[in-house]
């Protein structure tokens, strides 16, 4: 498993030029990481001949598509050594602003907002307007007064990542670190731990981390108040990319072959699952895949992990391949290993070996 801190200012990974974090894109963040991809692969060769598989969540719904797509473009080269990409996981991911972020109904659904608010999102403004006016920086009177009634509403003892998962009580950023009995649902206070784990000496230095002795503490950078403290580096991102609709390309990148899981924590109303099931079923109806498996429970330890249904077609031998697949997974957060690691590990387990999730016996 390869960890890839990105973009720039994100944790360890840095840039030693300071233009770099004035003006940032989503193009830029792909062939850095394609470089970095390439240049790891340069210093341990042993593993160039292995399945190379690529996974993100959120935001990586942008990332993973492009880096994917400079890879399979790479491959076409026949001068240079492929890289042997087998498929992209996709969590909880923004693929698309007028699909992807469209919470009012999920929220309504589970009892978050009232009859009056889901109306108000219907004909006033919704999830998707709303980030368009935060992108833009062009504030409406209408779209403030909905969405501070939804944080009402929903409150803030209640995160939009996970509706389930209780809030942090305690000073988590003053705890030490202890490692126990993974424990089998979300710790509300992992923020804070992590921030304190991965900052001590000792633990950089087993990592080889931070071997540059950065001015800066790692940090999850949740927000300028934290850059003004003086714990992560500035990183001044081009956020009209927030609005590209990355839908098209991994359509593209199915029909080179690509098989792409996407799956959704079913709690996370950032990127609801019933979003992402749209998406899903809209790139199988146009790319015309073929359900290969009813819509379902999939199972973990004997119970119920999520809902899941892939598509497919014949690939260019006549082999019937499931190039989709799409999966819930049950109580999960917008970041599924982090609620759901038991759940997370079968999926991935199925994920990489190319098979289909566990499903009840007939």
């Amino acid at each position: 498993m390869l960890y890839l801190e990105s973009p720039i200012g994100v944790g360890f990974s840095y840039s030693n030029t300071s233009k770099d974090y004035i003006d940032w894109n989503d193009t830029q963040t792909a062939e850095d990481n394609y470089r970095f991809i390439l240049k790891w692969l340069e210093e341990f060769p042993q593993f160039k001949d292995c399945d190379f598989f690529l996974a993100g969540e959120s935001y990586a719904g942008h990332y993973i598509p492009q880096l994917a797509a400079l890879l399979v473009e790479h491959n076409k080269n026949p001068n240079v050594e492929p890289v042997n990409l087998k498929a992209i996981a996709l969590g909880n991911p923004l693929l698309d602003l007028d699909i992807s972020v469209l919470a009012g109904d999920y929220l309504w659904s589970h009892g978050a907002i009232s009859d009056e608010t889901l109306f108000l999102e219907k004909t006033v403004c919704n999830d998707s307007k709303y980030m368009r006016e935060y992108v833009h920086s062009q504030w409406s009177q209408g779209c403030n007064d909905v969405f501070n009634r939804v944080a009402d509403e929903v409150s803030l003892d209640v995160g939009f990542d996970d509706l389930l998962l209780p809030v942090c009580t305690s000073s988590s950023n003053v705890e030490q670190f202890k490692v126990g009995k993974r424990e089998k649902k979300g710790d509300p206070c992992l923020t804070g731990r992590i921030f304190t784990y991965l900052n001590k000496p000792e633990v950089q230095k087993a990592l080889h981390a931070n071997t540059t002795h950065l001015p800066f503490h790692w940090d999850f950078c949740l927000g300028i108040e934290r850059v003004k403290l003086g714990f992560c580096r500035p990183l001044v991102y081009q956020e009209e990319n927030i609005d590209m609709n990355l839908i098209p390309l991994v359509s593209n990148l199915i029909k080179k072959g690509i098989p792409v899981l996407l799956y959704s924590g079913d709690q996370d109303a950032k990127i609801p699952l019933t979003q992402t099931r749209i998406i899903a079923n809209n790139i199988a109806k146009e790319l015309n895949l073929s359900p290969f498996s009813n819509y379902g429970t999939w199972y973990d330890q004997k119970q119920v992990g999520g809902w899941t249904q892939s598509f497919g077609g014949a690939d260019a031998n006549g082999k019937n391949v499931t190039y989709l697949t799409f999966a819930t997974v049950r109580g999960a957060a917008h970041e599924v290993p982090f609620t759901s690691p038991s759940q997370a590990l079968t999926l991935f387990h199925s994920f990489v070996n190319g098979i289909p999730l566990p499903r009840p016996s007939n």
